[in-house]
């Protein structure tokens, strides 16, 4: 039976030792990385444009002067697709960054297998195959789609101009004056 050795024992324990001090500052510098990592995902036409965070969540949305008059719809998509699009991207930065920072580490692969679920690719949506088709839009970008009346009866005033009334944006509106109850009750919560 061999004896055992306490200075061996010691030297493959301060290896270990060493080598978990390096895979944590490994760690360490993936922290902090992906903490400074944004990603910004636009539209073809340049209209809208969506930051992300690392952890996927949208931090800001740029919307250029001729996103005005798009239809509500349309913008709403086209943001959320932008979104989507910038998490993919973002999963794919944050392989990157596991795989440059710390390897082929088995931690390491459990934050891409995470990403890799919470966002996937972006499926394909009737917007994205128009542009990557060439749409019409794509020949006169800074164009907001064409009006589109809706079906049925249609009052006088909404076919006289495609956005329909346009807003007073010079009225100013002031408050009714609150009523005794009311006003009691917003001055009860404030004490």
């Amino acid at each position: 039976m061999a004896a055992f050795d306490v200075g061996h024992a010691a030297d493959d324990l301060a290896r270990m030792a060493a080598d978990l001090e390096r895979r944590a500052g490994r760690f360490q510098e993936l922290e902090g990385r992906m903490q400074a990592l944004t990603v910004t995902e636009s539209s073809r036409d340049g209209r809208v444009g969506v930051t992300v965070d690392s952890s996927g969540v949208p931090t800001a949305i740029d919307l250029s002067p001729n996103s005005r008059g798009m239809d509500p719809g349309a913008l709403s998509a086209e943001i959320l697709s932008c979104m989507r699009r910038a998490q993919s991207s973002l999963r794919t930065r944050v392989t990157e960054l596991v795989r440059d920072t710390v390897g082929d580490d088995e931690a390491g692969a459990a934050i891409t297998a995470q990403y890799a679920q919470r966002f996937p690719d972006p499926e394909p949506s009737a917007a994205s195959d128009d542009r990557t088709q060439g749409s019409p839009r794509d020949s006169a970008p800074n164009t907001p789609p064409a009006y589109t009346p809706p079906p049925g009866p249609v009052a006088a005033d909404a076919t006289s101009s495609p956005r329909g009334r346009k807003p007073n944006r010079d009225q100013i509106v002031v408050p009714d004056e609150p009523d005794p109850e009311t006003e009691y009750y917003n001055r009860s919560w404030l004490v």
